[in-house]
């Protein structure tokens, strides 16, 4: 189980990387206020401007969580717990529409450590019945 969430990181650790290089040219915008729109108006939301979208796919994306989650997961194999089945349905579910609406995209590579951790699981269930 513990290598389920290395993968997390390492897919989270890349996604960020490489999406962070592809935005380089907008982060000294980000970081001079460039994102801060008052107030606030759906069209923005609805057709984000270049440097928005460039956010969303680097620094706003599900990168930093799902990384976050990975250490998590690495943290609980290394002490002998298996998280909850739902984490892995829920990691499965996500990769699985992920790259059915976009593809071709690394998305269908979270079904890797969805199924790790539901066979981690489904162990645990089984030596405790």
């Amino acid at each position: 189980m513990v290598w389920a969430g290395r993968i997390l990181v390492f897919l989270a650790c890349l996604h960020l990387l490489a999406m962070s290089l592809l935005s380089a040219d907008h982060i000294p915008g980000w970081l001079g206020g460039e994102l801060w729109f008052f107030p606030p108006n759906l069209d923005d939301l609805a057709r984000p401007t270049p440097s928005m979208g460039a956010f969303w796919l680097a620094w706003g994306s599900f990168a930093v969580p799902l990384g976050l989650i990975g250490a998590l997961v690495v943290g609980f194999g290394r002490r002998g717990q298996v998280p909850p089945p739902y984490l892995g349905i829920g990691v499965a579910l996500w990769a699985l529409v992920g790259a059915a609406v976009f593809e071709p995209s690394p998305f269908v590579l979270g079904v890797v450590p969805a199924a790790l951790l539901l066979g981690a699981a489904r162990r645990r269930r089984a030596v405790a019945a």
